[in-house]
């Protein structure tokens, strides 16, 4: 999107013109849906968290600052956010696995998921429950590190690893049957 277009729409976005909203959903959409449905299992609730973002971005299109960002960026935060704060809600991660102190992290460390294509990576990550696939998602595909992940999720870095654990069990049980690599 280039600056002219990108300025027309956000003052039509301020001014809660209707036409600039759909013009700066239609043109973020894709990216957005993408982002979200790497934290929930199905279409639906990734839809549903890029609308609830989008509402927060028309509420508060008036904070954008231009000098600290691309209006892609800050909008992606704060769809990131909203999936988060989503998920953190409805996926209680302190009540779904004891907190495991200590836990150390299994495997070889290299990352499963590297090689991967996007759509395939989606129906990998469906196999995960939602609390491990948030974990997984955070620090495999948006480089979070497990202190980041501990703060923003509020549990501990035992409960992370043993989540990062379990992506890393579950996944390699996946790819061994998908390509017989059992001996």
């Amino acid at each position: 999107m280039n600056e002219i277009i990108e300025q027309k729409v956000i003052d039509g976005c301020i001014r809660n013109d209707r036409r600039s909203q759909e013009k700066l959903y239609k043109q973020l959409f894709p990216a957005l849906f993408c982002l979200c449905r790497r934290y929930f299992r199905n279409d639906h609730e990734a839809i549903e968290s890029v609308n609830d973002g989008m509402l927060k971005v028309y509420k508060n299109i008036n904070s954008y600052q231009p000098a600290k960002g691309a209006l892609f960026n800050w909008v992606y935060t704060i769809v990131r956010n909203t999936a988060l704060d989503k998920l953190k809600l409805t996926v209680p991660l302190t009540q779904q696995v004891e907190t495991l102190s200590g836990a150390a992290e299994s495997g070889n460390g290299e990352d499963p998921l590297r090689a991967l294509e996007a759509k395939d990576l989606y129906s990998l990550l469906d196999h995960l429950n939602p609390a491990t696939r948030l974990v997984c998602s955070l620090f495999y595909i948006d480089g979070y590190a497990i202190k980041d992940i501990v703060s923003r999720l509020d549990i501990s870095p035992g409960t992370v690893k043993w989540h990062l654990s379990e992506s890393r069990r579950k996944l390699k049980d996946i790819f061994e049957k998908q390509f017989n690599t059992r001996p």
